[in-house]
């Protein structure tokens, strides 16, 4: 449900110069929202505008008197995961990254308005046109040691899940160990649809994969097994669905920033999610 008073637009005379969205986080079990736990899902401001600062700054304010008038206790400058469920089309498909740094008119304004860094995130992008496999010894021992298998994941189960799920094609790909079949890591993974344009335009068309999340099991946490079942990941993604472009959005404490980070994926930004504890 959107409530059309958290969408609040900035004017310069009668034109529009900028725009926020807010929400509130879902509770622990997806069925409702946290109303003490506000966020800032969105908000942009037209660098051309006369006052480009003055205007996110008001914006800001209006956002946050929006959200701690229906009881907001902490308010994200920029949806942390797994509570972001809008604007993946301008991320380039993949989970929302917080605050972009390249929007610096935006994260000085956050800065401004006493907001914390809650969370540091880098968006990755690879163009598998133009990849060239990282091949090890120990990744080739892999290969009888290690299956991997690829399962779509169920339909939501709550409505926040049909919010953030339901948008494209979401399997996991699990390594496992022979012969045990013991899972050691796992590799959530979404497709987009080739009908949502927004997003496709950005790519010529072409289908586009965004990795979500790695998990990897503490007893085979090392970096061949990561980057093992990432190349059996681009291979399936490859040959089974015609996808020539992956991107990822990682929080640089998360397993998959380690990955990415040595290897020869382009980083197309970086961005924060912000926080910041409302005075009553």
């Amino acid at each position: 449900m959107l409530d059309c008073k958290s969408v609040m637009l900035a004017f310069e005379d009668n034109t529009p110069i900028g725009y926020i969205h807010t929400t509130f986080a879902p509770t622990q079990d997806g069925q409702t929202f946290d109303y003490t736990t506000g966020q800032i899902c969105f908000l942009c401001v037209d660098p051309a505008c006369l006052h480009p600062s003055e205007a996110a700054a008001a914006l800001i304010r209006a956002g946050e008197d929006y959200l701690s008038g229906l009881g907001a206790q902490t308010i994200f400058g920029g949806s942390p995961s797994p509570s972001a469920p809008f604007y993946s089309a301008f991320y380039g498909g993949g989970e929302a990254v917080g605050i972009l740094h390249s929007d610096k008119t935006v994260i000085n304004a956050f800065h401004q308005a006493d907001y914390q860094i809650h969370q540091a995130t880098t968006w990755f992008h690879l163009d598998l046109q133009h990849y060239t496999p990282v091949i090890t010894a120990e990744m080739v021992g892999y290969c009888s040691t290690i299956g991997v298998e690829y399962s779509e994941i169920p339909k939501a189960k709550t409505w926040w899940e049909g919010c953030t799920l339901n948008n494209g094609v979401w399997f996991d790909a699990t390594a496992f160990s022979i012969p045990m079949k013991r899972p050691v890591a796992r590799l959530r993974t979404r497709i987009t649809h080739p009908d949502s344009e927004n997003i496709l335009s950005m790519y010529g068309g072409n289908w586009l994969a965004s990795l979500m999340e790695l998990r990897v099991h503490p007893d085979f946490d090392n970096l061949g097994i990561k980057r093992f079942l990432l190349g059996e990941l681009i291979r399936y993604l490859s040959a089974q669905h015609q996808i020539v472009q992956v991107e990822a959005h990682a929080a640089e404490n998360s397993s998959l920033f380690a990955l990415l980070r040595n290897l020869p994926w382009l980083e197309r930004d970086s961005g924060s999610v912000f926080i910041k504890t409302v005075e009553r």
